[in-house]
């Protein structure tokens, strides 16, 4: 509570100092960046989907279409296939532009979000995972997080557990040693997993946790990827389709070789499927560095998106900022949209790029 009304008092104190107006000016014409904005899924009811999934993921289709609002206000809403362009070639947006995105491919977007979009005539570009595409298979973080739910509410040691279903795949004892220090938080254990091993790995130890403790059906049918007729059909309706690699491995983790495969293989599929040029990638979970960058500029891909501010000198359109939203990313302290809080966002306020959460520096 202490942290959202701070959160609350300094947008209200930004916008109302005419800072925002301020930055605006001082700015050459024309020379802004666009504003991009990243979802997950985009579902009913945030309340009802936040018991099972991972809040931070989660939009309400009411919320959705609250900032969707405030941004045509603001902004001319543009394609990443117009905005592209326009950076390669230093080309000024002589009016503010944004742009909408969506990580991950989930069948919810197809659902929720599009219909809403298309009854505003906004683009739009999903960033999908085209190994899970129409295997009905959710995200590794989905169910490895509703894996640590079952284990919480049979109250079993969450980090403890973890390590020991890595321990007997064979996985590295240093690094079990970092999931044992996490805190039994389901999010916590999940994001210290994922950072410290490969996917491959956690893969094999969520086969074993599954085994002695299943996830039920029902719980997993709610986070379904998109299937190949969705795809094509957005495609086919307007909406962008990109690359948001194979398997969503975080890349900066990987091996190299397994970096390229994920690269390479997710554009050559999308592009095969939909009979056009796939120019966009986004990093899963913003995670990257110099070498995976390198690693997308090989692949062929001309934009590529980011979780943050960091940039990367020599490849700077493949590190293009993008802010990642959800439900309450706008909510003042009585829990109610915050025109003030959105604004903030918008100038990064509550960013700093020598604060980035991700380590970008050359770990493969």
């Amino acid at each position: 509570m202490l942290r959202s009304v701070a959160k609350s008092c300094l947008a209200y104190a930004y916008t109302h100092s005419g800072m925002p107006h301020l930055v605006g000016r001082v700015r050459p014409a024309g020379s802004s960046m666009p504003f991009i904005v990243g979802y997950h899924r985009v579902v009913e009811s945030f309340d009802r989907s936040r018991n099972s999934a991972i809040p931070s993921l989660l939009i309400s289709t009411s919320m959705l279409e609250r900032h969707i609002d405030w941004f045509a206000k603001r902004f001319s809403l543009l394609s990443l296939d117009e905005i592209g362009p326009r950076l390669e070639s230093n080309q000024p947006f002589h009016k503010p532009a944004a742009a909408i995105t969506f990580d991950d491919g989930y069948a919810d977007v197809y659902y929720n979000a599009l219909p809403l979009l298309k009854r505003k005539g906004i683009p739009s570009t999903v960033f999908v995972v085209t190994g899970l595409i129409g295997t009905g298979r959710p995200q590794i973080f989905d169910r490895f997080y509703l894996q640590l739910r079952i284990l919480q509410q049979r109250k079993l040691p969450l980090a403890r557990t973890v390590a020991g279903a890595l321990r007997s795949t064979g996985a590295d004892a240093a690094r079990i040693k970092r999931v044992e220090c996490a805190s039994d938080v389901p999010f916590e254990v999940m994001t210290t997993t994922l950072n410290s091993f490969a996917q491959e790995q956690v893969e094999s130890a969520l086969a074993l946790l599954h085994e002695q403790n299943p996830i039920p059906a029902h719980e997993l049918e709610q986070m379904t990827p998109l299937t190949w007729d969705m795809v094509e059909t957005m495609h086919r309706q307007g909406t962008t389709i990109a690359s948001h690699t194979v398997s969503h491995c975080l890349l900066a983790s990987e091996r190299g070789d397994t970096v390229r495969e994920e690269l390479i293989n997710s554009k050559k599929m999308l592009e095969a499927r939909l009979r056009a040029p796939v120019n966009h990638f986004a990093y899963p979970d913003g995670r990257f560095n110099p070498a995976v960058v390198k690693a997308v500029h090989a692949a062929g891909y001309r934009y590529a998106y980011t979780n943050c501010l960091w940039r990367d000198r020599n490849f700077p359109l493949l590190s293009i900022p993008r802010k990642v939203l959800w439900e309450r990313a706008c909510l003042n302290a009585l829990g109610t949209f915050s025109s003030s809080i959105m604004s903030c966002h918008i100038h990064w306020l509550f960013d700093r790029k020598d604060r980035c959460e991700h380590d970008h520096s050359e770990r493969l």
